[in-house]
């Protein structure tokens, strides 16, 4: 599998890298297990709030106007139970706020897929999450939103800035603590099935620094660790802050003041979504490219950069003698250092 990325082109085109797909040959069905899109998370605090959770929905609706015909299957708002076909009407999923959430006993967990599958890598997908107040693992983590589009999704939009222009409409609505978006490396949207192919993004996330790697729920489940204050995962072409983590770094000005003219700044209420470079970039280890506006503002955000515990990761170590999976993983949130 380490061959098949490293024989793309030195001249690869954004076009060609939505055409590729990594098969899961350890897999019967021999499943699309990876591929390449527009992808972006959002995570905020107060998961319980009904505001965040009605925003939530909102924005999860939004999606669903954005890609409905390319949703074939979901998992119901409450998340329990197994995937079931998407259906014509779609997921009224504001209304099920109003309704039926039990903000004390329920999580709101709805997840959409692609495919009918939901363990294939599909090239469209919404996970969301936010806890219930019953005691449990997952209570006091960030709530999230995270949804994949291919790269495909940009033609024929009218003017420049269409993907800019989505994420900032969401980060107004969501108006999330930390936000990335860019291109990534698009798993299922099923956790179970992210960690199970979790190994052939390794060497894909080792040769392209300006690749986002995610699992929404993993991530989560670390901002809250080493203190009070939650804590970030990274920089993408696109990133945000709210005003509690600037605070943490100094303020704003500490950290825009003098990023220069290459960066954009987007505000929403309480937060600033920065925009790091005119285009995305991937960057390529082979030709010794790291984006250097993406490591600008990494080396700005490191002291707020989350980290992983011995015995959790994001991505796993080929070579567990060498290096356990959480080093691989905190040694890749540390790439644009």
């Amino acid at each position: 599998m380490k061959d098949k990325w490293q024989s793309i082109p030195n001249d690869f085109s954004l076009e060609d890298l939505d055409k590729l797909q990594i098969i899961n040959e350890e897999d019967p069905q021999k499943i699309v297990a990876v591929r390449i899109g527009l992808m972006c998370s959002f995570y905020m605090r107060d998961p319980h709030s009904p505001e965040v959770r009605l925003a939530l929905a909102q924005c999860g609706d939004h999606y669903q106007r954005l890609a409905a015909e390319h949703l074939k299957s979901y998992i119901k708002p409450d998340g329990c139970g197994s995937s079931r076909l998407y259906p014509e009407q779609g997921v009224n999923l504001v209304e099920y706020i109003q309704q039926k959430d039990d903000i004390e006993t329920k999580d709101f967990a709805p997840c959409f897929f692609g495919d009918k599958d939901p363990y294939v890598a599909a090239s469209y997908g919404l996970d969301i999450f936010a806890s219930s107040q019953e005691d449990s693992p997952v209570k006091d983590e960030p709530a999230y939103f995270s949804a994949i589009l291919p790269l495909g999704w940009l033609k024929n939009k009218e003017g420049e800035g269409a993907f800019q222009k989505l994420i900032v409409d969401w980060c107004k609505i969501l108006k999330p603590f930390h936000a990335y978006a860019g291109i990534g490396a698009i798993q299922s949207m099923h956790e179970v099935e992210k960690k199970r192919t979790n190994h052939l993004v390794y060497p894909l996330a080792r040769r392209f620094p300006g690749l986002e790697v995610d699992k929404p729920g993993t991530v989560a489940s670390k901002m809250t660790m080493g203190g009070e204050q939650l804590k970030i995962k990274g920089v993408n072409w696109l990133t945000a802050l709210d005003d509690q983590c600037f605070e943490e770094l100094g303020g704003r000005d500490a950290v825009l003041g003098d990023l220069g003219e290459a960066f954009t700044f987007y505000e929403y209420d309480g937060g600033v979504l920065i925009q790091a470079g005119i285009m995305p970039q991937l960057g390529d280890v082979n030709q010794q490219h790291i984006p250097r506006y993406y490591q600008q503002l990494a080396r700005k955000l490191k002291p707020v950069r989350m980290s992983f515990p011995e015995g959790h990761f994001l991505i796993k170590s080929p070579d567990r003698n060498q290096q356990s999976n959480a080093e691989a993983s905190n040694e890749w949130l540390a790439r644009l250092d």
